[in-house]
């Protein structure tokens, strides 16, 4: 019926306007919208189930049976305490191996190492060639007066050449050796911390501390890494995840207060957004908002169906116009009102912002045709000409 009348209303108005048009002088031509009636946000619900702050399935690493159960549904753990124990001899048979692997690598870094410290490679063979030096250099002199041979002096350098060759392989004997037994002790190192986590995994552990909700496995079971074995649920606080329409989107922000009804259980709880996608969904246009709960909800709310409200809820509706349609001067915030043939400068009082609309809370009523556009600047109480009527989505 309020679509009707506002049908009617906008005829007779522009048959009004067409007739003047007649009689008179050029009028001022406009577009207009009518204010529609629309939901406010804080009469609007949402619903979204009842979650813990995050869920973690436990999937074991190793594969093996598992001997003991350490822990039960519904205990509470820290993070890293066990759940439950695999057959761990083999990881124990590899990891004492890699220990000792480990242990004998070390022990021949260390002599190599020492014997660099002390030169004991090199050190003969630099005796050696200082040696054959100190003789070439004495036979070098006595060839050179003549009174040895040149069998002698080439036999003297000879013997020097050899003992440098023979220190200089001592040194890189030396250097090879620490390098090779550091590579060596390294890789020992890394086969050992392999082993020291095969042996770990087989104590399967809660990553989080939290509720355990479900233990999947029993002893005696063969589980693999195939096998979600277990679950923890993070309880220190709840959250509830809605959607929200993108038109409704900015009137929503982190930190927003709302109340949160669980019908199931009768209880009114307290909550605040706590996060808002970056984006909508591509498919549906709506955003996901995260309302984190207050410190009162329980874990029996878990699972449960959630109405969600925002604080201060008026459980009715509001007048909407579009936000370019409204103007300020000194005298406050106005719109153009159209009334029969002419424009009233009618004051708002301005309420949420929706998109392109804004909430009036004062001023107007739902139907009243409102200035969008005109041809010129206009003035309390001028005669207009309707060109247009837009409607609103």
């Amino acid at each position: 019926m309020k679509k009707i009348a506002a049908v009617l209303m906008v005829t007779a108005i522009l048959s009004s306007a067409l007739t003047g048009c007649a009689g008179a002088g050029k009028q001022t031509e406009v577009t207009v919208a009518a204010a529609k009636e629309g939901k406010d946000l804080s009469a609007m619900v949402w619903q979204g189930t009842v979650e813990a702050l995050s869920s973690v399935d436990i999937i074991p690493v190793a594969s093996g049976k598992v001997t003991q159960i350490l822990a039960k549904e519904g205990d509470h753990v820290e993070a890293g305490a066990p759940l439950f124990q695999i057959d761990n001899q083999d990881a124990s048979l590899q990891l004492e191996q890699a220990k000792a692997g480990r242990q004998a690598a070390q022990a021949s870094y260390d002599s190599a190492l020492k014997a660099n410290q002390l030169n004991t490679v090199v050190k003969p063979a630099q005796i050696s060639f200082n040696t054959a030096s100190d003789n070439f250099n004495r036979i070098k002199v006595l060839y050179a007066s003549g009174d040895i041979s040149q069998a002698d002096y080439e036999a003297a350098k000879a013997q020097m050449d050899v003992a440098q060759v023979q220190l200089q392989a001592a040194q890189n004997s030396q250097t090879t050796s620490c390098e090779v037994t550091k590579a060596q002790l390294e890789s020992a190192m890394a086969a050992l911390n392999i082993a020291q986590k095969k042996y770990d995994d087989c104590m399967v552990a809660s990553p989080i501390k939290g509720l355990v909700t479900k233990i999947s496995v029993e002893a005696g079971q063969t589980v693999s890494p195939q096998i979600k074995a277990a679950t923890v649920i993070d309880d220190s606080g709840k959250k509830v995840e809605i959607k929200v329409a993108d038109m409704d989107i900015d009137q929503i922000n982190i930190g927003t207060e709302v109340e949160v009804n669980l019908q199931t259980l009768g209880e009114n709880l307290k909550g605040s957004v706590s996060d808002i996608s970056a984006v909508s969904d591509s498919s549906t246009g709506m955003f996901l908002v995260t309302v984190s709960l207050g410190e009162e909800s329980t874990n029996n709310a878990i699972g449960l169906m959630a109405d969600i409200r925002l604080v201060g809820n008026k459980g009715g509706n509001s007048v909407y116009i579009p936000a370019k349609s409204v103007q300020s001067d000194d005298s406050g915030v106005y719109v153009y009102r159209v009334s029969e043939s002419s424009v009233v400068k009618a004051p708002v009082t301005l309420g949420k912002k929706k998109n392109a609309y804004i909430e009036v809370t004062k001023g107007l009523s739902t139907g009243d045709l409102v200035v969008l556009q005109s041809s010129k600047p206009l003035s309390d109480g001028e005669k207009i000409s309707i060109l247009t009527v837009k409607q609103q989505g």
